[in-house]
Order: C-alpha cells, then structure tokens, then sequence
C-alpha cells in the first residue's frame, strides 16, 4: 500500500475536525449561543456540528439544560484530548509562523563583504537567500575598510577577524582555515607529494595576505623552505584565479576555494597541517540589529556558514 493510501486512511480514523472546533467551543463557553457567538456563526450551524460528531461517536456528548449544557463523562474525557491536540497544533503554528524561513519578511539589507568573500563565497549562494526571501532587497557593496569606520552605510558585514567598538557588533562566523592549492595540471607536470616539494614550485600572493605563506611554512616544519619564485596580486581573488590557471600554488581559504574544488578546478595536494588564520566575522551595525531584514540575512548566512563542510582532501 502506498503512502497516500495510508495517508486516507488515517484520516479516515478522525472525526470531522471543524465539528471538535466547535465541541471545544461549546465546552468552553457552557452553551451553544456563546459558542456561535464566539465562532461568528449560527446557533443552528453550532447544534448541526455537535450532532454530527455525536452521531460519528455513537453517543452523546453533552447533556442539554435549560440554561446550557453540560459534558457527559466521554464528553470530558474528550475534551483532555482535544484541548491538549489544540493547543500543540497552536504552538506549531506559532513557531511556524514566526520562523525566519517562513514568514514574509520585506525590507532592504545592505551588505558590505570583503571582494574575495564576495566573488567566491557569497555571490555563488546568494539565489538560495532571494528564494527565500523574494522581498528583501539585498544590496551588495565591498570593501576592505573596518565597517566601524562606514557608520550608518552598512547594515551587516563579513571581515576577516572580529572588529571591536562602538556602533557595531561582532561574532565569529566560521573559521578561515588554509592549505596549499593548485590547478591539477600543475600537479600532474610538477608532483606535490610533500611540503619539501614546493622548493620548485612558484607560490603565489596577494597584498593582504603577504605573510600567509610564512605563518603555514612555520607551522608545517619548514620555516626555512625556499621556493623557486614567488608572484604577487593585489587582490586575492586574482591570486586563486591564478591558482585555477596553473601559474603556481596558492596557500588558499578553504571556504572560499569550496566550489573550485568541488568542480575540479582546484585540489589541495597537502592536507595537514591547516593553518587558521583569523576567523571570518561576522559585524552588524548596532542601530539595525533589530531589523527583520536584517536579522532574517544573518540567521540565513549563518545557517550557509555552518552546513557546508569544506571538502580538504581533494587530491
């Protein structure tokens, strides 16, 4: 049996549902009169509902007064369970309604990321938040600058390591963590099987990260390495396209080479150890903390930085 049929005859096995709203009511209210008042129908549709389920239970559910009506014994013990149903159906809803991936959310966001954050890791996802929220506007801008020094220009940030002061407020969003990574190409004409082996390779820079190199070379053993030449950019996403090219290796973030890798376009021929620089942060102007938009664009990058893992071992 498939599961719609099963689906059937579940509900099969429920009694008309708005006829136990209206056995709540009645319940609640002591009267049919009050119940029909409380549900804006008639005092004839509120009798209709109640017979009706009483014919489905075979048996009578409230005992009928001249100044009301009173639950019988299975009334009662009816009424425990409905009111209990009622009130986890209305919980749900509530938490339902009220969840940031469901309720509709409008406003404008103004999102300031760093120019490799924004061209590798943002960009590529950034479908997913529109799908979810199709009225937020989100307006992308970047910049290297410390956000505290923008002011009221920005709304919600990505930067490399927390930023203290006033006006912004800064928690970590995921970390940063580096390995060497070059196109396949390159591996298969100049094989890296270890890190002695980038003596002959070229390793590759970008202005911000001029040092990275030393802090992975120190940490793997080799502070002394030597390369056969080194080659810089002034912009990180120049240095990995580099990388993607086959014009050396790069000592690249992983969450910013995630798709290169995925796609082939990259791989990581040494997988320990990983170096950690600053953790990517997260800074939200203070003065727009409490805005929905706002708040419906952390949560959801967040949730991206958190439930992607980051595949390393790609050789």
């Amino acid at each position: 049996m498939n599961r719609t049929a099963d689906a059937a005859m579940d509900r099969d096995k429920l009694p008309p549902l708005n006829a136990l709203r209206h056995f709540e009511a009645v319940a609640r209210h002591g009267s049919f009169a009050a119940a029909a008042t409380g549900l804006h129908v008639t005092h004839w549709a509120v009798g209709k509902q109640i017979r009706l389920l009483e014919d489905w239970f075979g048996l009578p559910l409230f005992e009928r007064r001249s100044r009301g009506v009173v639950l019988t014994d299975e009334g009662t013990a009816l009424l425990n369970d409905v009111s209990s149903a009622f009130e986890r159906l209305g919980t749900a809803a509530a938490r339902l309604r009220h969840h940031p991936f469901t309720r509709r959310v409008s406003g404008i966001v103004r999102v300031n990321v760093l120019a490799s954050f924004a061209l590798c890791w943002l960009l590529p996802r950034l479908a997913d938040f529109e799908a979810r929220y199709p009225d937020i506007e989100v307006r992308v801008s970047t910049t290297s600058r410390k956000l505290r020094y923008i002011g009221d220009a920005f709304d919600i940030g990505v930067r490399s390591g927390p930023e203290q002061g006033a006006g912004v407020v800064s928690r970590t969003l995921m970390p940063d963590l580096r390995l060497p990574a070059c196109s396949p190409a390159l591996l298969r004409q100049h094989p890296i099987r270890s890190v002695a082996d980038l003596r002959g390779q070229t390793l590759l820079h970008s202005a911000t990260t001029r040092t990275a190199w030393a802090h992975w070379l120190r940490e793997a053993g080799a502070p002394d390495l030597r390369a056969a030449r080194h080659v810089e950019f002034d912009h990180v996403n120049l240095q990995l396209a580099a990388a993607v090219e086959g014009l050396g290796v790069a000592l690249a973030s992983l969450p910013l080479i995630e798709r290169d890798i995925a796609a082939g376009r990259l791989v990581c021929p040494i997988v320990a150890p990983t170096w950690r620089a600053a953790d990517y942060a997260l800074v939200i102007n203070a003065d727009r903390a409490g805005d929905d938009a706002v708040n419906a664009f952390e949560q959801w990058i967040t949730m991206m930085a958190r439930g992607e893992a980051v595949p390393v071992d790609a050789r």
